[in-house]
């Protein structure tokens, strides 16, 4: 397909397994989630969203709106067929506490027989479904071959060496088994789609797939959102700033994320521009570790967190960043993914400071729409800082293009194109 071509008008179903998520939560996940779901809408398609929730219940919907709201108002739920009869409640129940009092290994396998089951009774007559996939979850997958319905998989990572990464690796049973749905999916799936060439690269080497049956599709962001006029002065006063240079970094606190460097590198920041200021934006796990490492550092003054706030909120701060930055470590094994914030600073016009993992610099060009460093080099990542920080005519080079390729490649209009292409090759490929 070129320009604006578009498919005919497909029924696709979009299915995520994890009864973990919210999606009125502005995370990473759901986000990716919602905004491909409202692309491909946006495009003329008919797109339902099927999740599993809290309560074994199944959320099966295109209304976006009720799917976001906080006690899921007006929300349709997926018709279940054995998995919502009462003889199967009582069942789950009493193996899940006879589970959860032995130690038994979960394997999700009530969750991935309850996501197939809302498939099945929910999902005749669709022309696609594409899943994001997660560990242990085979339910899209068994439902897609007993449908006849071609099946997409979207991976983020390899959630079984991420798992090793955050250090809660799975041993034993459980590891077989999810090495063992893992093959299944892929193997299911008659396309799958890496968020990064780095990712397909993994799975070609390590789970030895067909570099033809991978197409690479990183990430997008909302161009509309992050390029509104706000009001940088009357974000300042609230904040309690003024005229101080500002670095910010957006995200989830993980592992992955590098705050120990980003918090080392600040203080060296520091040394040369005092009156400097760090804004940290959202929450997560290790959130009390970064802020003992900011109270030992001597640096509360200097680092503000935000807590967790909502998509437009992020917007709206990082109008006041001078500088928007980007750490990740080295050694992350399996990931391959580009964090979500990247293309979100650059819709957002902001000069950029990553660390250079080779993800990272298929999108950021270090010198033309942000600068990129060595993983884990404190010093380097300090001066890279105080190089925007110091020279306002570089960074309104680097904002201007970051802005610009954003619009041009990293739209979420883009990302519906070119998912629509790999659809599209995906049917041709069912003919």
């Amino acid at each position: 397909m070129k320009g604006e071509e578009m498919l005919p008008s497909l029924r696709i179903a979009h299915l995520f397994q994890s009864t973990n998520i919210k999606f009125s939560d502005s995370h990473a996940v759901q986000l990716h989630i919602l905004y491909t779901i409202r692309g491909l809408q946006q495009r003329g398609h008919r797109v339902s969203l099927l999740a599993l929730q809290k309560g074994r219940r199944v959320l099966y919907t295109e209304d976006l709106k009720a799917a976001t709201s906080d006690q899921l108002l007006n929300c349709h739920f997926g018709e279940l067929g054995v998995t919502g009869r009462l003889p199967f409640k009582l069942f789950e129940s009493g193996i899940r506490r006879i589970q959860a009092a032995s130690g038994l290994p979960y394997l999700g396998l009530f969750d991935s027989y309850r996501l197939y089951d809302a498939s099945c009774r929910n999902l005749q007559g669709y022309d696609l479904i594409h899943e994001r996939y997660n560990l242990l979850a085979i339910g899209g997958a068994l439902a897609s071959r007993r449908l006849g319905i071609p099946f997409v998989l979207e991976t983020n990572a390899d959630v079984i060496e991420q798992r090793v990464f955050r250090g809660t690796p799975d041993r034993g049973v459980r590891r077989l088994y999810a090495v063992w749905a893992a093959r299944f999916c892929f193997n299911t799936a008659a396309k799958i789609i890496c968020v990064s060439s780095e990712l397909k690269d993994h799975l070609v080497r390590k789970w030895k797939i067909d570099a033809s049956k991978l197409a690479v599709l990183p990430c997008a962001a909302d161009v509309e959102m992050f390029g509104q006029a706000y009001d940088p002065a009357a974000v300042r006063r609230r904040l309690g700033l003024t005229t101080e240079a500002i670095a910010m970094w957006v995200g989830g606190f993980y592992p992955w994320h590098d705050l120990d460097l980003l918090v080392d590198s600040f203080q060296r920041v520091l040394e040369r521009v005092p009156t400097a200021r760090l804004i940290l934006v959202g929450d997560g796990p290790t959130r009390p570790l970064v802020e003992r490492k900011i109270l030992a550092a001597g640096l509360q003054e200097a680092v503000l967190l935000t807590g967790s706030v909502d998509h437009e909120q992020v917007a709206e701060l990082l109008s006041i960043a001078d500088v928007a930055v980007a750490p990740s470590p080295s050694s992350f094994p399996g990931h391959g993914g580009t964090p979500l914030k990247l293309f979100e600073y650059m819709a957002a016009g902001k000069a950029i400071v990553a660390t250079g993992m080779s993800q990272a610099r298929a999108v950021i060009r270090d010198g033309y729409n942000g600068l990129t460093v060595e993983p884990e080099d404190v010093t380097a990542f300090a001066n890279a800082i105080l190089r925007v920080f110091n020279d306002p005519d570089q960074r309104e080079r680097l904002s201007q293009n970051a802005r610009q390729q954003a619009i041009a490649q990293f739209s979420w209009t883009r990302y519906a194109e070119r998912l629509e292409q790999i659809y599209a090759d995906v049917l041709a490929g069912q003919e």
